[in-house]
């Protein structure tokens, strides 16, 4: 092969190197892209082994979905409720799953067909301000009930995925004289 310099033989060359490696009597001098000597920069311990200082970089670990922490959150407190009404807004959003337990302890009041408790948990759309039903008692798709409450029960409903950073829960109360003690808790996975 013809280089500037005249014929190079390659072979002879990776022999010279591998020579000057093998007897490491060399010194590597590392340069950066606008031709500054950097490796006088470089810290190495005994062993010469490069020393890297991660301070300042960012270090990504595989997350174990069994090292997530539970926590039980009252979304609505345990009361009697004679007439409609929804509660505060709770802050979920640092939550990505969870049971939701809906239990109602009291009962008290006749009705006919199609009255009783409705208990509904919403999820809060931040930018608009709107709800998202995501727990309905009386609907069959979206509680383990599907029909209004008329007695004293449990229902655990599973929250797959939380994206809403606040819930609320509503209920509808109907009937003659009705009274329901009820209370609506989510037990939530971080």
């Amino acid at each position: 092969m013809v280089h500037v310099l005249g014929n190079i033989d390659y072979d002879l060359l990776k022999q010279k190197i591998l020579e000057i490696i093998n007897a490491k009597d060399f010194k590597v001098v590392i340069i950066d892209s606008a031709g500054n000597i950097i490796s006088d920069k470089l810290q190495f311990d005994t062993n010469n082994n490069l020393k890297i200082v991660l301070a300042a970089s960012e270090i990504l670990q595989p997350v174990d979905i069994q090292s997530h922490w539970g926590e039980g959150v009252t979304l609505l407190a345990s009361g009697a409720r004679t007439t409609n009404g929804e509660g505060s807004d709770v802050d979920v959003e640092r939550f990505i799953c969870g049971e939701l337990h809906l239990s109602v302890t009291a009962v008290s009041g006749t009705f006919d067909t199609g009255q009783g408790l409705r208990v509904i948990v919403e999820g809060k759309d931040e930018v608009t301000g709107d709800y998202k039903v995501i727990y309905d008692s009386a609907d069959p798709n979206k509680s383990n009930i599907g029909e209004m409450i008329i007695s004293p029960t449990n229902d655990w409903y599973p929250i797959d995925m939380l994206a809403f950073k606040h819930l609320r829960v509503r209920w509808e109360i109907s009937g003659t004289d009705p009274s329901f003690t009820f209370s609506v808790t989510l037990q939530a996975k971080a």
